[in-house]
């Protein structure tokens, strides 16, 4: 059984969800909500979110176990184009980053 969860418009730089993306790929779902509880980044939160909604879409939240990350990769979604008050009236303007996420899950066994 495989489950696919996409996270899109996320508040979060694709560079920082990358890294930690990086370290989970392959691992088995067990472990990576160990790793995500001890990491310290910010994009851990998320990728937990994304990691349990996709393991609800295999039904597998029961046995968590036998569940392994099967891809995951991050995209650049669209920038928030932001204004920001500069002196003597003026405007600086800047953006914000976005990203898509998409973490799939399965039962079966990954070859490393």
């Amino acid at each position: 059984m495989e489950g696919i969860c996409k996270a899109k418009f996320v508040r979060c730089s694709p560079i920082k969800i990358a890294q930690v993306l990086k370290i989970i790929r392959k691992k088995s779902v067990a472990e990576v909500f160990n790793i995500l509880n001890h990491l310290n980044k910010s994009s851990s939160d998320i990728i937990k979110k994304a990691v349990k909604s996709a393991l609800s879409n295999a039904k597998g939240l029961k046995s968590p176990d036998k569940y392994f990350v099967k891809t995951c990769f991050v995209t650049k979604g669209p920038y928030y184009k932001r204004i920001m008050p500069r002196a003597f009236g003026r405007a600086a303007t800047f953006t914000r980053k976005t990203a898509h996420l998409t973490v799939v899950v399965s039962d079966e066994k990954i070859k490393k």
